[in-house]
């Protein structure tokens, strides 16, 4: 007859339970490390919507084009008035001469081509301390500006009253979320 002390666990029991509770272990761990990618996705997705936010603010504010009054006079580029001179060409688009930091763009062709990443995208100022700049360092910035008169988002080859500017975030997870809007000749 058994006893009370006599009852216990084989070792092959013992194995066998450590197996179970291991494999249930190791299921849960990977379930929890999967559902970090998202609980993430929504903190990057924010994240990118300030940068292209901070970023279009910055492009918009500044004046069509290099030959373009800044002083929000009536003489525009490719106008039809005598002293106005012509806008810069399509193959021309880009920084002007002595333009080579972003700081000293004045129009928003200087932007074509513009691209960002790592400390480059902390100094977008969008942040206004460490701690926060710090949440940017993986994203990636990138810019395109070409003129669009007809808005089809295909690069004219003449100048045109149009120029669409297009902004494309990439996130620490390779996710791309884009910006695109229009700057007019007025």
């Amino acid at each position: 007859m058994k006893t009370l002390t006599d009852k216990g666990f084989t070792l092959i029991e013992l194995i066998v339970g450590i197996m179970l509770i291991s494999v249930a272990v190791l299921f849960f761990t990977n379930v929890l490390q999967n559902s970090n990618r998202f609980v993430a996705d929504p903190w990057h997705q924010v994240r990118a919507s300030e940068l292209g936010a901070a970023m279009m603010n910055e492009i918009l504010a500044k004046s069509f084009d290099e030959n373009s009054s800044r002083t929000g006079g009536l003489i525009r580029c490719s106008s039809a008035d005598l002293n106005a001179l012509d806008c810069t060409s399509p193959s021309q688009l880009g920084p002007d001469t002595g333009e080579s930091d972003r700081s000293l763009f004045d129009d928003v062709d200087d932007y074509h081509n513009f691209t960002a990443s790592g400390d480059a995208v902390v100094s977008l100022n969008i942040a206004s301390n460490s701690d926060l700049e710090a949440g940017y360092e993986a994203f990636n910035v990138s810019v395109s500006v070409f003129y669009d008169a007809n808005f089809d988002a295909i690069a004219d080859s003449t100048i045109g009253q149009f120029k669409l500017i297009q902004i494309t975030i990439t996130d620490p997870l390779g996710h791309q979320t884009r910006f695109a809007s229009y700057k007019g000749n007025y």
